[in-house]
């Protein structure tokens, strides 16, 4: 059986990250350290044990969907008792801070918990998630008045949050969000209709509405977006002008309810300045792609460890499939593409951590001014990599949690195909994942928008001093071929920039070129760190190295032409 807590979280938690550094800047000088980091592995052994304990029950009941009933969202039992379990142990919530109840987690650990909790069922992960997204999201653009009242519940788990973005007419361009917010005496009305809301009967919503005074003006950009905060229940105890009208029925995530929303004149409270909610919910979308990736890798994981016990109790011809050597390679692809998915996860996290830990340095003014001038290019620097970084993490987890999720169902033949069997759901959760936040499609997009701010050069001048600070000699030729792929992708670079219609069609090429080469990186300085990864490290490189010469070269030898011959192919195959 795999744990749930993995030797690969013990060497981030224990050798790979510097939280001498992290605790010092984040806490300050007198921070102690050793205490702070064995509460942290005091809360993720915690974790692994309830969700393990916890995976028989959901994965029952894993059929049962969330019901509406007079209005009130009922969960299925699993669920609704898994969650206060969760909520019991403070697991919740895990960013809010202490002042309000909670732990002021690390994002890596708070994306290692989630791994956890999709590992044991992908439905309650999104109703976790999204709580702790609602309530970071809160903590970081709220007015003090609205952080006293609320994070307090979303850190005992009486609170459940839900981000409602998505409108008939908007899914991913936001700029055509016509939910309105009218505001009269400083009290502001939230009119309009959300659809395909995650837990959307939650106590809290976060409502990104355009404001009534720019609304003509503003309508289809993103300018004229305020984020605001739409409890069900009034402070008064009387109900508020939301309803949930009705719930979706869904191929996986059961367990998680999604919602149409409609506001009737509902009373709502800003969040942040006024025009500037497209900025604010920017920063709980981003934290939510990092999320999904983590709810990617935990049902790749557990796809793992179904096709892996399948295999070796399964026979034909009197051996157990797994002994077959096809099989094995099949096993063995799966087990790099799951760690190298997790590795570029964990690497995004822990930059995301260096920078908000630079961020509390910088706000309590303890650096002197020329310090303080380094720190703030450093904070930069990374924010740079952070943005490559977050798309690509959710792109490379999510298409791996579905290719591995098939592979599970392929390992168990036709009980694979039955309705009932683990990997079936898996494969039925994992599809969503490459979906919401942003389709990979976007992802890649995304990607490609901040290669043509610069990213790509600061990304992999990181990764040359990476490699070149390799001490093992057994890693040499192996980093030796990462930089050979580093060139290769910097040749064909030029033959994108001359031309954007081959760019976006080539984003896809160029964001498996980049994970590629930033993964090699992150597994080769595991490798270093501990001997017992060479395997994964190795095999990634020798795979994902090919597999960029041949990428490199296409992208050089092609052109826009290309999306010609798309056109008559479409043309051809499905007339108008």
């Amino acid at each position: 059986m795999i744990p749930y807590h993995s030797p690969i979280v013990d060497l981030y938690l224990k050798g790979m990250t510097d939280w001498e550094g992290y605790f010092t800047m984040r806490l300050g000088p007198d921070a102690d350290v050793a205490s702070e980091r064995e509460t942290l592995e005091t809360v993720l052994e915690t974790t692994a044990q309830i969700c393990r304990e916890l995976e028989p029950e959901l994965r029952a009941g894993w059929h049962e969907a969330a019901r509406l009933v007079d209005g009130e969202v009922v969960y299925p039992p699993a669920i609704q008792k898994a969650y206060e379990t969760l909520a019991a142990a403070g697991l919740v919530s895990f960013g809010v801070e202490n002042a309000y109840g909670g732990y002021g987690l690390p994002v890596w650990v708070t994306n290692v918990i989630l791994q956890m909790i999709a590992r044991a069922d992908a439905g309650l992960m999104t109703i976790v998630g999204l709580q702790a997204g609602v309530a970071d999201d809160l903590q970081a653009y709220a007015s003090d008045e609205l952080k006293e009242r609320y994070l307090p519940g979303f850190s005992s788990g009486e609170l459940m949050g839900a981000m409602d973005l998505t409108e008939p007419q908007a899914g991913s361009d936001l700029g055509a969000i016509r939910t309105r917010a009218t505001e009269t005496d400083g009290e502001v009305r939230l009119d309009g209709e959300k659809i395909f809301i995650t837990n959307g009967g939650a106590g809290v919503h976060l409502v990104l509405a355009r404001d009534d005074d720019t609304f003509e003006e503003s309508a289809g950009t993103t300018s004229g977006l305020s984020l605001f905060l739409c409890p069900r229940v009034l402070p008064d105890g009387s109900a508020n002008g939301l309803r949930v009208v009705r719930l979706e029925e869904k191929l996986g995530i059961h367990g998680s309810p999604t919602a149409t929303i409609a506001f009737d004149s509902a009373t709502a409270f800003r969040v942040g300045e006024k025009g500037q909610g497209f900025r604010a919910m920017l920063t709980l979308m981003n934290n939510a792609r990092l999320g999904v990736a983590a709810q990617g890798v935990g049902i790749a994981e557990a796809a793992l460890e179904s096709a892996v016990v399948y295999a070796r109790q399964r026979k034909q011809f009197g051996v157990p499939i797994g002994e077959q050597p096809l099989m094995k390679n099949i096993i063995a692809r799966a087990i790099t593409a799951l760690e190298g998915s997790r590795a570029l996860l964990y690497r995004a996290c822990r930059l995301l951590d260096r920078n908000r830990a630079i961020e509390a340095m910088l706000a309590r003014g303890e650096p002197n001014e020329g310090e303080r001038t380094e720190w703030e290019s450093v904070f930069e620097r990374n924010q740079v990599r952070i943005r490559l970084l977050t798309p690509l993490a959710k792109y490379l987890a999510t298409e791996t949690s579905d290719d591995i999720t098939r592979m599970a169902i392929q390992t168990h033949g036709g009980l694979g195909f039955m309705s009932e069997s683990v990997p079936g759901k898996l494969h039925n959760d994992a599809i969503i994942t490459t979906i919401y936040e942003g389709t990979s499609e976007i992802q890649v997009s995304f990607a490609l928008k901040e290669v043509g701010k610069g990213a790509l050069g600061v990304v992999f001048d990181e990764v040359r001093q990476e490699l070149a600070g390799l001490v093992r000699p057994e890693l040499q030729e192996h980093a030796k071929r990462v930089s050979k792929g580093i060139d290769q992708a910097l040749e064909a670079a030029p033959a994108l920039a001359s031309d954007m219609a081959y760019a976006l069609l080539s984003a896809g090429a160029l964001a498996e070129i980049m994970a590629s080469v930033i993964v090699s990186s992150e597994l080769l300085l595991q490798a270093d760190a501990d001997p017992s990864r060479f395997d994964v490290a190795a095999s990634w490189v020798e795979r994902r190295m090919s597999d960029v010469e041949t990428r490199t070269a296409r992208i050089r030898a092609g052109n826009a032409t290309l999306i010609e011959r798309c056109e008559r192919m479409i043309a051809q195959a499905v007339p108008e």
